[in-house]
């Protein structure tokens, strides 16, 4: 029988892998489930990524019954700054995201994984509650 002892809560962790690398990340920002009392926790992650090639994501359960979503910022061949994103993931269905630029030659600039919050936007649109980071290098 367990007695009164609960395991400290964690924020959620996000796990990126590419190029052999692996990293895992609390988030850089966090706020309450309803949006409200942001606080920047960590610094953004950095991960090696050369051009063409893609990153796994992997999230834990928390935020994996939640719902989520990658955007990315990539740079294109011409050299011309582009964004990604997935589709908003979760439900307790997706707990990992394969993330692809569209071009062999595109190079990964920086990657996001967003938590939506229990409230939405005037659009319809989710508002974020946390925020995971990896600024790229190559």
């Amino acid at each position: 029988m367990l007695t009164g002892c609960a395991l400290p809560r964690h924020d959620p962790e996000v796990t990126f892998y590419a190029n052999g690398k692996t990293i895992r990340l609390e988030p850089t920002i966090y706020c309450d489930i309803d949006g409200s009392n942001c606080a920047e926790k960590n610094a953004p992650g950095t991960l090696k990524v050369p051009a063409g090639k893609v990153v796994q994501i992997s999230v834990d359960g928390q935020l994996a019954n939640g719902l989520w979503e990658v955007v990315c910022v990539y740079e294109n061949a011409a050299k011309v700054q582009e964004g990604c994103s997935s589709p908003l993931l979760g439900k307790g269905e997706n707990f990992s995201y394969t993330l692809a630029v569209p071009n062999q030659n595109d190079q990964l600039l920086r990657i996001e994984v967003h938590e939506a919050a229990g409230a939405v936007l005037d659009t319809g649109q989710p508002l974020m509650r946390g925020s995971w980071v990896v600024d790229i290098t190559r």
